[in-house]
């Protein structure tokens, strides 16, 4: 048991350390000012709008006032009197230049999907690029131009940004989901070849787009960015992170609900469109819950006497270490409460992410936005079931 605690602590510790480490650099990046350039390609802001979140409005307003150059905003709705769409109208008025697309209702792919391939429909032929994003994280003002800019310079054909969540309140729940987000911006930074699109904010250059046959590709898929990541590891072409492209969630009083359905979908996406991942996936909550319990375990051996001093010592000395550099992940987002309260956060990610896992195994299907989508093999949607 003590070499398995050993290894298994080291490497836990290591992995976090490391994780930490490239947070912190893209944060530093993060902080550098967008490029500037004395003519930015045309392009077209493409927003898929659903639901009534409570950010939405101000959301949208931060994607209206980006200061890109001629930036085309298009705002999708699936029918003209959800809330998304009289919303949009309502913004209509104060920004002109707004436009407003009634997509329908999408049958043989994700609604998502539908929204966007009727924006890239809308925004016309001479767009040069072409820019998807989230309608309900705020952005600062010159996040088009960092989401553009390795597209607009010829570094990739494709680029992506993320976000980070703002935890409002000390709920478990609130700092769970914020720890999650946290973990996976910092997987998209770990190297090149972990990054792939989020189409939260994703950046793709139109000639490619239509080259590539995306179109054809989205029309029947449940979801654009991990289809779109399968598609590009299987062509060995690469995604462009731009650290400075990135939004920023509020999270107050989360809702666990809400918190496990998108855990949820996020494992779905990988086993249907990135299944090599999926699989790959499945030793993060061994990484995680392991050594951890192994740990503790090993200091209650010790108090009841049913396990050598020295266990007790190697075990105290893993969480020691491990507090302490989940207390810097804590500080790199501002976590309120207490480090107790972050790390119960962080033990609930984790049973919860096992717990999400082993449910996936049998699904055949994905529950997005109150429709029941049964997926195949590549992400391909097989039916679409509405309550």
């Amino acid at each position: 048991m003590l070499w398995f605690l050993l290894i298994g602590g080291a490497v836990q510790c290591f992995l976090l350390f490391w994780l930490l480490r490239t947070g912190r650099r893209l944060d530093r990046e993060r902080l550098l000012p967008a490029p500037k350039r004395r003519r930015w390609p045309s392009a077209a802001l493409i927003v898929p709008a659903a639901g009534e979140h409570p950010m939405m409005e101000a959301a949208l307003r931060s994607l209206l006032m980006q200061d890109y150059p001629g930036l085309i905003p298009i705002f999708v709705t699936a029918t003209e009197d959800e809330p998304a769409a009289r919303l949009t109208r309502r913004l209509r008025e104060e920004f002109p230049a707004l436009r407003h697309v009634v997509a329908g209702k999408a049958e043989g792919c994700g609604q998502k999907n539908h929204n966007s391939l009727a924006g890239i429909a809308a925004a016309g032929d001479a767009v040069e690029l072409l820019l998807f994003c989230d309608s309900t994280h705020l952005a600062a003002p010159d996040f088009a131009r960092h989401l553009a800019a390795p597209v607009a310079d010829g570094e990739s054909d494709f680029s992506t940004g993320y976000h980070a969540v703002r935890p409002r309140d000390e709920s478990l729940t609130t700092l769970g989901y914020a720890f999650c987000v946290q973990l996976m911006r910092y997987l998209q930074g770990l190297t090149p070849s972990f990054t792939q699109p989020w189409g939260g904010a994703m950046c793709i250059r139109r000639s490619v787009f239509q080259h590539m046959g995306l179109r054809r590709f989205w029309q029947d898929n449940v979801v654009d960015d991990c289809s779109l990541a399968g598609l590009l590891a299987s062509l060995g072409r690469r995604v462009k992170l731009s650290p400075g492209a990135l939004l920023y969630t509020e999270a107050e009083r989360h809702s666990f609900k809400v918190w496990r359905a998108w855990m949820d979908r996020q494992v779905l996406f990988l086993k249907f469109c990135v299944p090599a991942q999926w699989v790959l996936l499945s030793l993060l909550p061994l990484l995680l819950i392991a050594p951890s319990l192994l740990a503790l375990w090993a200091v209650i051996g010790v108090a009841l006497h049913v396990l050598p001093g020295t266990a007790g010592l190697c075990g105290l000395g893993v969480l020691l270490i491990q507090g302490a550099l989940l207390h810097g992940w804590r500080c790199q987002i501002c976590a309120p409460g207490s480090l107790w309260r972050w790390l119960l956060a962080f033990a609930l990610s984790a049973a919860l992410f096992s717990e999400v896992y082993a449910r996936t195994i049998p699904a055949r299907g994905i529950l997005w936005h109150g429709i029941w989508y049964r997926v195949g093999r590549g992400g391909r949607v097989l039916e679409v079931r509405r309550d």
